[in-house]
């Protein structure tokens, strides 16, 4: 699973978070006798941590209380024109709110910072503008502006749970885990955070412990398919990928499996040397594939062919086909792997022909071109296979496995002079150990021949 993919995992899941957070603020706040009373003053407010308002100011808001309850926009209507530069913080604190719960976060933004301009020790209003700061992606302002709210005193597991994740996409990944862990003791019940930890450990490679904390969140929600793709994340960054796939075929059978999933599924079977288990996990792909998903079905196709496993090749190229609308270039390439598995398999007949009609529809398909130099080769007819090779050599994305190519088939024909500079000029493009060994054994071989 890649890092973005996580990520939106938890994004989505904190979007479930602010839904409450803003729940909270309609059906709570405004509804809560104790609240009220102590913002109108009838039981103090908290010495430097909230803004005075005057009598009148008292008056006014005790005014809007009904209003609000009945129709939070009529109430802004009837706030904002009272908010001036020395009217009360807590009027600005009250009109953010109220933008915040109808969804307008860019003027939540505002007045909830012309409250702490106003009075900037207001820690609630830092609290809530952290939060829209958080929602609105703004993680950087966001995590200052928590901070300081906790500096003022709001301390609770909310707050370092945003500050947890704001440290997260940030990549600052040591405060994340402290912001995590102690969010999770003051708000155990909070999943929300347990899965921030878990992110969190993944991103510092610590799987043994990501592994077992979405142990614990797997018990609590068993059906939690995001849950058992990050642990199956995690069994892979361990290096135990066919436990990552237990996790993966678990995805699959809830029915939540992707595009993405079951050809990673598929990826750790091949790589296992399971090739049936494989073509499951690829036909399923295939099942589910739209129009842009055919390359990694034709790397499967590919994969399957590279590694001899022609059974199972020929059993997804025409899935694939039906499938999906092919490009030209990709219809060739399954072509292409249909000619290399005939030649594997002996049909000589059928390999020509196909790699004849790939040619005659894209003269520079260098793949085809080599394999069809290699056929001609193979069946000793060098004149051929020479032309073929030199067609190859001319496109500049094949030049040097053709002249590689080429070189070997001389070799095997015993021209063991005419195949060093196709050997040396292939080096020229691009050098490794393996061809040099390879062609000073031709070279020796060459001047041996006399």
């Amino acid at each position: 699973m890649t890092k973005k993919f996580t990520t939106l995992l938890l994004a989505a899941a904190l979007g479930a978070h602010f839904l409450a957070a803003q729940s909270t603020i309609s059906n709570q706040l405004w509804n809560n006798p104790t609240f009220v009373n102590e913002f109108l003053g009838s039981y103090g407010f908290l010495a430097g941590a909230e803004p005075p308002i005057s009598d009148e100011e008292k008056e006014s808001l005790r005014n809007l209380i009904d209003l609000i309850k009945a129709s939070p926009n009529a109430a802004i209507q009837a706030l904002e024109p009272q908010i001036t530069d020395s009217s009360s913080a807590a009027f600005d604190f009250i009109l953010a709110n109220l933008y915040f719960q109808s969804g307008n976060l860019p003027k939540a933004e505002r007045f909830y910072g012309t409250a702490v301009v106003k009075f900037p020790d207001f820690r609630r209003a830092y609290k809530n503008l952290g939060l829209v700061q958080v929602q609105q992606g703004n993680f950087e302002k966001a995590i200052k502006t928590i901070s300081r709210a906790m500096e003022l005193g709001e301390v609770d597991g909310r707050s370092y749970g945003l500050l947890g994740y704001g440290y997260l996409t940030q990549e600052q990944y040591y405060p994340a885990e402290a912001a995590y862990r102690q969010a999770i003791l003051m708000q155990p019940d909070v999943t929300d955070w347990k899965v921030g930890l878990a992110r969190t450990l993944l991103e510092t490679q610590r799987y043994p412990d990501a592994i077992a904390l979405f142990d614990t969140l797997l018990l609590e929600s068993p059906d939690n398919a995001d849950y058992w793709m990050l642990q199956g994340n995690a069994y892979l960054g361990k290096g135990d990928s066919m436990a990552a796939a237990k996790n993966l075929e678990v995805v699959r059978r809830m029915g939540a499996a992707d595009l993405s999933t079951l050809t990673l599924l598929g990826d750790i079977y091949m790589n296992n040397n399971n090739a049936d288990l494989a073509l499951g996990a690829y036909l399923a792909a295939t099942e589910i594939a739209g129009a842009d998903d055919s390359k990694p079905l034709l790397r499967a196709a590919s994969l399957f062919t590279r590694s001899g496993n022609y059974e199972q090749a020929k059993a997804i190229i025409p899935r694939i086909r039906e499938q999906i609308e092919l490009a030209e270039d990709e219809a060739l390439e399954l072509l292409t792997l249909e000619a290399k598995i005939a030649r594997a398999e002996g049909d000589d007949e059928a390999a020509v022909d196909l790699l004849t009609k790939i040619v005659e529809r894209d003269s520079l398909n260098g793949e085809a071109l080599i394999e069809l130099a290699d056929f001609y080769a193979d069946q000793g007819d060098m004149a051929k296979a020479i032309t073929r090779y030199e067609q190859a050599e001319k496109i500049e994305a094949y030049e040097r496995e053709a002249l590689v190519a080429h070189a070997q088939a001389r070799v095997r024909d015993g021209q063991y002079k005419e195949a060093l500079p196709l050997l040396r000029r292939a080096l020229q493009l691009r050098s490794d150990n393996n061809l040099e060994d390879y062609a000073q054994r031709v070279e020796r071989a060459a001047r041996a021949q006399g």
